[in-house]
């Protein structure tokens, strides 16, 4: 058995531990541990979207340059019935606001390989593969983190930033449910995501949007991916719910599954079926693909204090990300809200830790208000993300849409230049850094 003594321990290495990593770095803070259970975090994309308020929150630690030059500038979200649109948001209408007026369209791997990059540069390496499996606090005040190799990290802060199922929040014993106490909208709960190559192209594929296509109860979403070279072949981000009524989609869905799909409800351009598209596409490669269940939880607090003697600089937690977090995958706001949790809570961290006795009861103050100010901002996506998927939900309505005055009124509001502006106003995140 191991041990080993660290100021902070961030467990997880995914985009909003790498990040919180890099901040603190960034504030001079260099007593840290980063771990991460996997040896390696693979290919898989998972979430591609990276809106303004991120890049702008990135720009400020150094990385925001990195990932443009590898991501795609996505310039619009439009939402079509299967033949034809139905509204659209241009986000070149952010341009007064912010020098990112896209959002970047890029993989989570290749986020990760940036970020975690960029740590190395300045110092800190992750160490992997450790799966921390137990927390308590010790004699001292400060906490001890067992890992599944027999490792012990004693720390006086852990983040942390270990996903939805997060092991440092079951830990810590903190709930994680639905703020309103409300089931997901079951129209919308079973979703498929999946990176595909096609047989052909079409004039009509996304080149720097993101389409989505709402008709008859379902949706789909379709979005272009950087090439891993000049030469690959183009890979399209694909996502659908599946209706229960299919049933539960398989872990692994495979090429002729997700081909169902694109036949039953993606965009008629993208058919195999020659009676509907007079160019059938076939799906000729599925890189990747997995199943989850959409809802949405919060942490009922961001940070644990486990130290009772009075000692505020010992036996913290904090969540971030994930951990903290979750809710629908609509307008890709998950990834970048940790991040921003990361980045602006890292500054009051780092103060906090290297606080002088008279300086502490301030920084402590300064901790608690940004760690609500974060639980604010993640009740705020949660609704907003409730709000998108009512109104996906409205666009698809299955029966009565001629006298839904309810979609009417949507699809008209879509086509008003201030209610497209505003659309594209809530995904950059500016509001809601």
């Amino acid at each position: 058995m191991s041990s080993q003594r660290t100021t902070i321990l961030i467990v997880d290495a995914g985009p909003t531990g790498l990040v919180a990593a890099i901040s603190l770095v960034n504030q001079g803070f260099h007593d840290i541990v980063i771990v991460e259970e996997t040896s390696s975090k693979g290919k898989a994309t998972r979430a591609i979207t990276i809106h303004a308020a991120t890049l702008e929150a990135l720009d400020s630690i150094g990385c925001a340059e990195a990932l443009i030059a590898l991501g795609i500038k996505g310039t619009a979200m439009q939402i079509f019935d299967r033949s034809g649109l139905l509204m659209s948001t241009e986000f070149a209408s952010l341009a007064s606001y912010t020098k990112f007026p896209f959002v970047l369209l890029i993989s989570q791997s290749t986020t990760e390989q940036v970020l975690e990059a960029h740590l190395k540069d300045l110092g800190i390496e992750v160490t992997r593969p450790e799966k921390a499996i137990g927390l308590k606090v010790n004699d001292n005040g400060d906490l001890d983190v067992t890992f599944e190799s027999g490792k012990i990290i004693t720390a006086q802060y852990v983040i942390g930033a270990d996903g939805a199922r997060s092991v440092v929040r079951n830990m810590a014993g903190v709930g994680f449910n639905d703020p309103d106490g409300t089931p997901p909208d079951e129209r919308l709960a079973q979703m498929i995501l999946a990176d595909v190559a096609f047989s052909n192209g079409s004039p009509k594929f996304p080149t720097s949007q993101i389409h989505g296509t709402a008709s008859g109860g379902r949706v789909f979403l379709t979005a272009p991916l950087p090439k891993e070279s000049p030469d690959s072949e183009p890979i399209y981000r694909i996502g659908f719910n599946v209706p229960l009524s299919a049933g539960p989609p398989p872990p692994n869905p495979t090429t002729e599954y997700l081909q169902h799909y694109i036949n039953e409800q993606g965009p008629l351009y993208l058919s195999s079926d020659p009676t509907v598209n007079t160019s059938p596409i076939h799906i000729s490669k599925t890189v990747w693909a997995t199943r989850f269940r959409t809802h949405a939880a919060i942490a009922d607090k961001f940070m644990i204090r486990f130290d009772s003697s009075g000692e505020r600089r010992r036996g913290i937690v904090v969540l971030v990300g994930d951990a903290a977090h979750i809710h629908a995958p609509a307008g890709g706001l998950g990834m970048n809200l940790g991040i921003r949790d990361a980045i602006f809570i890292s500054p009051a961290l780092a103060a906090h830790a290297t606080a002088t006795d008279q300086s502490l009861a301030e920084n402590d103050r300064l901790l608690e208000q940004c760690i609500s100010d974060r639980h604010t901002r993640a009740l705020t996506t949660i609704q907003l993300t409730k709000r998108i998927m009512w109104v996906v939900g409205i666009l698809g309505a299955t029966t009565g849409r001629v006298f839904d005055i309810s979609y009417w009124l949507l699809r008209l509001a879509g086509r008003i230049p201030f209610v497209k502006g505003r659309i594209a106003w809530n995904f950059s995140g500016l509001g809601n850094r």
